[in-house]
């Protein structure tokens, strides 16, 4: 029987790394065997009873490398609990505008694998760092750089979907 909850997560400059990390820490601190990796080093799901997976919001999508990682894993999944998280800059917890934007970011995964929760989390932009091009979209589009993550409310997240992925 497989007893270790995966965190698995895309990212582009490692902000949702750290989403993930810090998600998977709550899981630890509750008592769970966690592996947290990126989508692209996970080929095997059968040592996980339940997953969390996520993505950055990248011009109103997931990462490709999660979608793709859904899709291939989706029979698996399916048989398992699973819940999303995303990191955005439009995230704002207080504006329902941008929270359905950012929920019709996972439309695409949520039919290939229902999840039993959703995390919405802003995300944080440091144009150091970035490519040539993303530093013009985030110029382009008037994007507020700096750290927006509410840590509190990732780990309150993290501590509440163990209740529906992964009870005693």
């Amino acid at each position: 029987m497989p007893d270790r909850i995966l965190v698995a997560y895309a990212t582009r400059y490692g902000s949702t790394a750290e989403v993930a990390e810090a998600i998977g820490d709550e899981l630890r601190k509750a008592g769970d065997a966690v592996d947290v990796r990126p989508v692209t080093e996970v080929d095997d799901l059968s040592p996980y009873r339940a997953a969390v997976i996520g993505s950055p919001i990248y011009m109103g999508k997931w990462l490709p490398e999660s979608q793709v990682f859904i899709e291939r894993n989706q029979q698996r999944l399916r048989e398992m609990p699973v819940a999303y998280f995303a990191a955005g800059l439009t995230i704002e917890e207080d504006k329902p505008e941008y929270l359905r934007k950012a929920e019709a970011s996972m439309d695409q995964v949520r039919m290939l694998v229902k999840p039993a929760d959703v995390g919405l989390f802003r995300g944080k932009i440091e144009t150091d760092g970035l490519s040539f091009t993303d530093r013009t979209i985030v110029k382009l589009i008037r994007a507020k750089t700096g750290d927006y993550r509410n840590w509190s409310a990732v780990r309150a997240w993290a501590q509440a979907v163990r209740g529906k992925i992964a009870p005693a």
